[in-house]
């Protein structure tokens, strides 16, 4: 997998470039949490999604109503969210 990357990486460097610069502030968060004596040995990232309310009317979100499938909402937010320690997130 990590021969694929690079190769996509080979094709397209902008995506190279986007992810490194994405990376460093993760890093340099992570670097102060464990200067500051966090225990990063129980480290988990979750992928997360925020979708519009649902009293949204939106067409996307109206299109979902009809389907009644509200993994076709809007979505607000994208991301990823990090835990560490005690409380990893599997309360979701």
């Amino acid at each position: 997998m990590q021969v694929e990357t690079l190769m996509l990486f080979r094709r397209d460097p902008r995506k190279k470039a986007v992810l490194e610069m994405a990376l460093k502030p993760i890093e340099k968060l992570l670097q102060d949490m464990q200067d500051e004596g966090k225990d990063l040995t129980k480290l988990k990232f979750k992928k997360f999604q925020k979708t519009h309310f649902t009293t949204c009317s939106c067409q996307q979100c109206m299109e979902a109503k009809r389907k009644n499938n509200p993994h076709l909402r809007g979505i607000l937010e994208d991301g990823i969210k990090i835990f560490v320690g005690e409380g990893s997130g599997d309360e979701d």
